[in-house]
């Protein structure tokens, strides 16, 4: 990286200062040239050019960092600075959010609507799938890096409880998905949104980018707090969706964690505190299996 740094001052860049990246392998630098600071994506293996794919699809319709240069030498991308407000801590600090959301939900309504007809054959958003398979190997790996510790029910059981609930979300409408859409993702800057960590943008269940926003694994939005966003949208498909996806969460926060991410511990409660909601009045054996063993033996605790 040192040999980067000096090609970048070479060139005019100053006050090279790293940047608390995301749970990928990407490391981010803040760089500054005049009175502008920009962003440094570095990637130390391959996903420069699906970055580079998604994003010339997806600017088309959200409002992404904009991209100023690439240095495919150096597998690095120099992009727009979103800045350090972020929609988890705007909402934190007590900012008037539901005009945001209200913004964000129609965005992705846009995404959904038209999205599909941007995608040219062979497109890596196309041709990426959040199917049975995907969401089944993320239920694996949260049972692997999360549930494994905490339950002492035989995997199998898991297993089956798991299949019950793939098999049971509706897949007949795939549009596109960000895959990613929360409030560490949304950021503030200059009255605009920005939004970022959307490389793995790919064609999914309708409610997905829905429940993600509206059931943040980093933020508890209350039922009545979420009512009028949910309305038109509460289906059975979005709660299963929804099911699926804090489950997923519940894995990548424990693998982080493990390899000295301690912070991502301070989610888990609030990730709980969904699923509780969610398997009430769901006729799935996992409801069971999850009251049993996770929320009674990690959330009352």
């Amino acid at each position: 990286m040192g040999e980067f740094i000096r090609f970048l001052e070479n060139r005019g860049f100053s006050s090279v200062e790293k940047l608390k990246g995301d749970a990928s392998e990407r490391e981010f630098y803040r760089l500054r040239k005049g009175s502008e600071n920009f962003v440094l994506m570095k990637f130390s293996g391959q996903g420069l050019e699906l970055q580079l794919r998604v994003h010339r699809f997806l600017s088309a319709i959200l409002p992404l960092p904009r991209i100023y240069d690439v240095f495919l030498s150096w597998r690095a991308i120099l992009m727009e600075d979103a800045g350090d407000l972020s929609l988890e801590e705007f909402v934190k600090k007590g900012g008037k959010w539901k005009p945001i959301y209200h913004q964000l939900l129609s965005l992705v309504k846009v995404l959904q609507t038209y999205g599909s007809g941007l995608l040219p054959s062979g497109h890596p958003v196309k041709t990426r799938a959040l199917d049975r398979e995907r969401f089944s190997k993320e239920l694996n790996f949260t049972y692997q890096h999360f549930i494994k510790e905490n339950s002492s029910v035989p995997e199998t059981l898991w297993k089956e409880a798991f299949s019950e609930l793939v098999s049971e979300i509706d897949y007949s409408r795939m549009v596109p998905n960000h895959r990613d859409l929360h409030s560490r993702n949304v950021f503030l800057k200059d009255g605009k949104i920005l939004i970022l960590d959307y490389q793995d943008c790919m064609m999914g269940p309708g409610p997905y980018d829905y429940a993600s926003l509206l059931r943040d694994n980093y933020i508890y939005f209350s039922a009545t707090e979420r009512k009028d966003f949910e309305r038109e949208l509460i289906s059975e498909n979005y709660i299963l969706v929804s099911l699926q996806r804090h489950l997923k969460a519940l894995g990548t926060f424990a693998y982080q964690i493990k390899r000295g991410k301690k912070y991502f511990s301070r989610y888990i409660p609030i990730t709980l505190k969904y699923l509780r909601e969610e398997i009430q009045g769901r006729a799935l054996g996992l409801g069971s299996l999850i009251e049993r063993e996770i929320l009674h033996r990690v959330y009352d605790d």
